[in-house]
């Protein structure tokens, strides 16, 4: 009989999840903009799939992605301060120690290597959880998954 009286305090509790900590997708809509870490030399391969996945992001944001063109690493530090919302066209090992630091997004596709498989990735900042399912989803979808 207890529980039946404090289920809905817990379920109140629940509020809406998904939810971001740092509120990354609440702040692309409101200001329209998506801050875009592009990694320098993207692959031909990779940038046929993530231009209709940021079409498709943008979209359902309605928000237009904006540019910096860098190395992996300081963009990858940059998402981890919260300066980015999106890392694109880094390729990371299956092993990498990045993945405990970041959200690495569902694969574009894997190329194999001598050291492993490698796979290009839309990186997010961890925990934001509404926003990382946003893209993993938005990603999927335009790869016809």
């Amino acid at each position: 009989m207890r529980l039946l009286f404090l289920m809905p305090l817990f379920i109140s509790g629940c509020g809406s999840l998904p939810k971001d900590p740092e509120s990354t997708l609440d702040r692309v809509r409101k200001e329209g903009s998506i801050r875009v870490g592009l990694v320098r030399g993207l692959e031909a391969s990779d940038k046929v799939v993530l231009q209709r996945v940021l079409s498709r992001i943008s979209t359902v944001t309605e928000a237009k992605p904006s540019f910096q063109v860098g190395q992996l690493e300081p963009l990858l530090a940059a998402l981890e301060a919260g300066d980015l919302d999106l890392v694109i066209g880094g390729r990371f090992a299956s092993n990498t120690p990045w993945k405990k630091r970041v959200n690495l997004g569902a694969p574009l596709h894997d190329t194999r290597t001598s050291h492993g498989s490698v796979s290009g990735r839309i990186v997010q900042r961890n925990g934001e959880n509404a926003w990382i399912m946003l893209i993993d989803r938005e990603t999927r979808a335009a790869q016809g998954l």
